[in-house]
């Protein structure tokens, strides 16, 4: 596949590095000519100083064979332009970044003005989809669903005194189905055998039916938390986005902003959240509103320092959990290592969110990526005429490196096993290591370009 990505920040650089990394066609256009040397120094990719929106830089970009071009420059409408013209010229799937609620709704409209463009996204409201996501099951650092939210996947931290710390897995024995799908430890991911054990501060993949999920949980020896109450500091629109969200939940929300003119503007636009007008440093103002009796304290400003203070700050007066949005991406796991119980990247989630696109093919309905690792978690269809169907999973020679996670037949969840067979039209989730992941999509007949 030849990819064309348009601005080189933090969304474009990790796409083109992905992509790239894959083996595909990437050329990556960026006006900035003080950030080509750079690029080109860490990405084994055709750099081209210049704007997505001229056609002279977009044909010695090769447009006319592109098959997918990306806009995530930092203007709207350099975006939406250059995936017009990117459509004039033939290219199969174009994605635009845009930040303008207007151009959002736009391009979301049938028959509206971009609705050429196959995606239009906002980072503001896919945050704010995560962290709602996160308030829902706080104890998790990630949550996925999949078969039409029936099957749930979360992603844990083991903490030291949890009881299945030193356990080897085939003597966890439960009456109820699970799978634990990977770990990740010490930076490095992989797929656990029976023998293995589990250590503290391990990341564990642990999926399941989302009725069960709970239960297993507890099982596993950890603690399933409810949010009733959430505070959030800073009222811009991933703030505003997220309280909407917690709303429709019937969960107690309580905004702080700093702005008096923003606090207005967004007490009007929300139906039951509380506004109030301060500073989030304020600790007299944090224990006045109830911060020891907050399940989730989320800090959203644009100061990272800011954000991990009063993250900090909150846990330390009795919020059960914080969640701080990140602006450098490369400190989301220092925050987490110090105490914040989830680091937010808006880039990155856009940048995530885009690949899930780009990344879906022939016989896919659904591509995550799982941490920094880069392993996968494909949603397939099995074919009529596939070689799996039929047989029982433990005498398929499914590549090393990936495993079945789940079956979705006729509205009926199944966790894999081994004496699970698979059957046509089955709907399966398959884990993959990045090693992996060329072989598996062989042996399944996909086509992930």
């Amino acid at each position: 596949m030849r990819a064309i990505i348009i601005g080189a920040g933090k969304i474009g650089y990790h796409i083109a590095e992905v992509l790239a990394h894959e083996n595909h066609d990437v050329v990556l256009i960026e006006s900035n000519s003080e950030r080509i040397q750079a690029l080109e120094d860490t990405l084994d990719i055709q750099v081209i100083n210049g704007s997505g929106t001229s056609y002279n830089v977009l044909e010695a970009a090769g447009i006319r064979e592109a098959d997918l071009l990306v806009a995530v420059t930092g203007i709207d409408e350099i975006n939406i332009i250059s995936c017009i013209l990117a459509k004039q010229f033939g290219v199969g799937t174009t994605v635009a970044r845009v930040r303008n609620q207007e151009y959002v709704l736009e391009g979301q409209r049938k028959g509206g003005l971009f609705s050429e463009i196959d995606l239009v996204i906002n980072p503001e409201w896919e945050t704010a989809k995560e962290i709602a996501k996160l308030i829902e099951v706080p104890e998790a650092l990630d949550v996925v669903y999949y078969a039409n939210g029936k099957i749930q996947l979360l992603e844990l931290l083991v903490h030291p005194e949890a009881e299945i710390v030193g356990t080897r897995l085939k003597d966890i024995k439960a009456d109820f189905s699970y799978l634990l799908i990977a770990i990740l430890r010490k930076g490095k991911m992989l797929i656990p055998r029976g023998d293995d054990r589990i250590e503290a501060d391990d990341i564990i993949f642990v999926m399941a039916k989302t009725a069960e999920m709970e239960k297993v949980e507890r099982f596993l020896g950890m603690e399933r938390l409810k949010a009733d109450k959430v505070m959030i500091l800073g009222a811009d629109l991933i703030g505003l986005n997220l309280a909407r969200l917690l709303e429709e939940q019937r969960i107690t929300v309580k905004i702080i902003e700093k702005r008096r003119d923003r606090c207005v503007e967004v007490a009007h636009q929300l139906q039951n959240t509380i506004v109030l007008h301060g500073d989030g440093t304020d600790l007299d103002l944090l224990k006045s509103e109830g911060i020891g009796d907050v399940d989730v304290f989320v800090c959203l400003t644009d100061d990272d320092k800011l954000n991990l203070l009063v993250g900090l700050l909150a846990k330390h007066h009795g919020a059960k959990r914080a969640i701080a949005q990140v602006r450098r991406s490369d400190y989301v796991e220092l925050m987490e290592k110090v105490g914040i119980d989830a680091g937010i990247s808006p880039r990155l989630l856009t940048a995530e969110a885009i690949l899930r696109f780009i990344k879906r093919g022939r016989g896919v309905l659904s591509v995550t990526l799982l941490s920094e690792e880069r392993a996968e978690m494909l949603e397939v269809v099995v074919p009529d005429k596939s070689g799996l169907v039929d047989k029982k999973i433990k005498d398929i020679n499914f590549p090393k490196g990936a495993i079945i996670g789940s079956i979705y037949r006729k509205d009926n969840v199944i966790i894999a096993s081994g004496e699970d067979v698979l059957k046509p039209g089955d709907i399966i989730t398959v884990f993959a290591l990045p090693q992996a992941l060329k072989k598996v999509e062989e042996f399944l007949g996909i086509d992930l370009d």
